[in-house]
């Protein structure tokens, strides 16, 4: 005997969503326009575009400066030419203070001979070494600072700030700390606990040091910053932006957090018109971030702004010649204000760059044919064939239209 099993049937109603979902969707697809977390690319009608090329952290991120330079300690020295050592080290700080770095180091120097325990003078070596990036010479001073006087709270975090820039980061974070169990309230320290926490991707760790920061300094827009960019890589995206915001209410000269912002709104929410907003102010404060022009220009692309698109992609690559993927959205660029020959320049040049570049070569077979060129578009479909089959075909199919 044989068994029929029911075939179950979907509601008509269920039908009739899902076929309008499919619309939908096949829709927003052929509008669709530069879609950062993906991988296409741009076609005649408008299509996408190349994937931004996405930085790990905020394009811009720097630390703020350090403590403020040494202060005056009295001390029973001998003397030479009438000048005791800390008048030698008085001399050291104005110097200090005009950046005169050189006069500074000889003074502290003649402060070190008469007295050859001065842990400030030492400090005060420290804290140039660097300022001037010398940092193997800063851990040589600040080292010799603490053994004169282990309990420097102001010594130890520079120390850290050594290590930090030398990414001997156990070391950075023990001086951290040891600094805060002399200064609980030292809001530097957190901040720089965080950084590194934020460095490490330990993103939770990171907002708890910052807001220990905030704690202790209500007004650090640093901090802030900082902060937006953990909650940033944690997910937390409203908080991120809000972060960022507030470290430019209090700082309104802040390029790291225009940038950060920037950053919230390319590549997470999305929001390219408020992204080009925050990448061009924080261009405008520091303007030598390739990634940040190169996103400003893929964000005037998407928003179909293609003259103002190309400025900073030229930027880009003024600063990063080596950029494959801001010559191709240069290219569309060109393309779209009918600039052909431009656009087959800039192609070609990041194909000379990254010859499987699977974007430049369907978007050089494209100007080819807007070019009537169908023999340069062939060329790059037997390219395309060899490094990625559904885009040849696809350009095979825009051929034969």
């Amino acid at each position: 005997m044989t068994t029929y099993f029911p075939v179950t049937r979907m509601p008509l109603q269920i039908i009739r969503v899902v076929f309008v979902l499919v619309l939908f969707l096949s829709a927003r697809a052929a509008l669709a326009q530069h879609e950062p977390s993906g991988g296409s690319i741009k076609d005649v009608a408008g299509g996408t575009v190349s994937t931004p090329v996405k930085s790990g952290r905020a394009p811009v991120r720097e630390p703020p400066r350090r403590p403020t330079p040494p202060v005056r300690r009295k001390s029973v020295a001998a003397k030479s030419n009438g000048m005791d050592a800390d008048d030698y080290y008085d001399d050291g700080n104005r110097f200090l203070n005009d950046k005169k770095y050189p006069e500074a180091i000889e003074a502290y120097n003649n402060a070190i001979k008469l007295n050859p325990r001065y842990a400030e003078a030492f400090y005060g070596i420290g804290w140039i070494h660097n300022d001037q990036q010398d940092y193997e010479l800063a851990v040589d001073a600040l080292t010799k600072a603490l053994r004169f006087k282990p309990d420097y709270p102001d010594a130890l975090i520079e120390l850290g700030y050594s290590h930090r820039n030398l990414k001997h980061y156990d070391e950075a974070m023990s001086s951290y700390r040891r600094a805060i169990s002399l200064k609980p309230d030292s809001a530097t320290a957190f901040y720089e606990i965080g950084w590194i926490d934020n460095e490490r991707k330990q993103y939770a760790d990171a907002v708890t040091s910052l807001k220990q920061a905030i704690q202790f300094r209500a007004n650090y827009a640093d901090a802030y910053t900082e902060l937006g960019y953990a909650y940033r890589k944690l997910e937390r995206f409203p908080e991120a932006i809000r972060e960022y915001k507030e470290a430019i209410r209090l700082k309104p000269d802040i390029a790291a957090a225009y940038t950060g912002l920037g950053d919230v709104y390319f590549y997470n929410t999305k929001q390219y018109a408020e992204a080009a907003n925050a990448y061009r102010e924080g261009l405008r404060l520091k303007g030598e971030n390739a990634t940040a022009f190169y996103n400003l220009g893929w964000c005037y692309n998407d928003l179909k702004r293609y003259d103002e698109a190309l400025e900073p992609l030229k930027q880009a690559i003024r600063i990063k010649p080596e950029y494959p993927e801001a010559h191709v959205e240069l290219g569309y660029a060109y393309r779209r204000t009918d600039r052909y020959a431009d656009a087959v320049g800039e192609y070609k040049t990041a194909i000379q760059q990254k010859p499987d570049l699977v974007d430049a070569h369907y978007n050089l077979g494209i100007v080819y044919l807007l070019m009537k060129n169908r023999a340069g578009a062939m060329e790059e479909y037997r390219s395309l064939q060899r490094l990625d089959g559904a885009t040849a075909q696809k350009l095979y199919q825009e051929m034969n239209k």
